[in-house]
């Protein structure tokens, strides 16, 4: 008698405890869910920032093999100059291959023709969309990437770049709100949504600073 009675008071201990598993493994599936979400946007936006800046960077005649810095309207800290050994922004390193502006003025792109230009996909505002899949088909249509299905709103715009860039100690806030001129910042928004209706927002910074060419050196066979 008294061991089916323990039995009894164990199987109700049981039988009281599936409803917390159940309920716990239900939110661990969806925290799983939103990280892949994450996950999904993360990656998107590392691929974005892998572009050029701008359009106005991917002429590699012009570059000479690396963008250059662009003239905007943002920050006058931050202008082209015109010093003996070419343009460049005060601060900037002089030398062969560094950060330099071009040797005229080349302005950035406006606000209002940022998007995608011929479909080349050479800068990072080229990728600007709604409803790109995020999830890649099998031969029979089923997914093979993700969980869920996710679709991304990608928006690129130009944000304020109001630092006091004459002090030593930068402070300031980002806006996230777009900018109406061309900025030194562009800010990077990908929007994931699954097939339930979640959203996971995610943003990026892009700043006009151009690029360097590393020096290397030819071996002879």
């Amino acid at each position: 008698m008294i061991e089916l009675i323990v039995s009894i008071v164990v199987i109700g201990i049981a039988f009281m405890s599936i409803p917390l598993i159940l309920a716990e493994t239900s939110r661990n599936v969806e925290t799983s869910f939103r990280q892949e979400a994450v996950m999904a946007g993360l990656t998107q936006v590392v691929n974005i920032l892998s572009y050029r800046w701008d359009e106005q960077e991917t002429n590699e005649t012009i570059n000479g093999g690396y963008a250059k810095i662009l003239d905007t309207d943002g920050d006058v800290n931050l202008s082209c100059r015109d010093f003996t050994d070419g343009r460049r922004r005060v601060g900037n390193f002089k030398g062969t291959y560094r950060r330099k502006c071009y040797n005229t003025q080349r302005s950035a792109t406006p606000p209002g023709q940022l998007g995608s230009d011929g479909g080349d996909l050479d800068d990072i505002d080229d990728l600007m969309g709604s409803g790109q899949a995020l999830i890649a088909q099998s031969a029979t249509g089923g997914k093979t990437d993700y969980k869920r299905s996710y679709t991304s709103d990608i928006n690129v715009t130009y944000i304020s770049d109001d630092f006091d860039y004459t002090l030593k100690t930068l402070s300031g806030t980002i806006s996230t709100s777009p900018a109406t001129v061309s900025t030194n910042i562009k800010m990077v928004q990908s929007t994931v949504i699954s097939d339930n209706g979640e959203r996971v927002v995610l943003r990026a910074f892009s700043t006009n600073i151009g690029e360097i060419k590393y020096y290397y050196r030819n071996v002879e066979p």
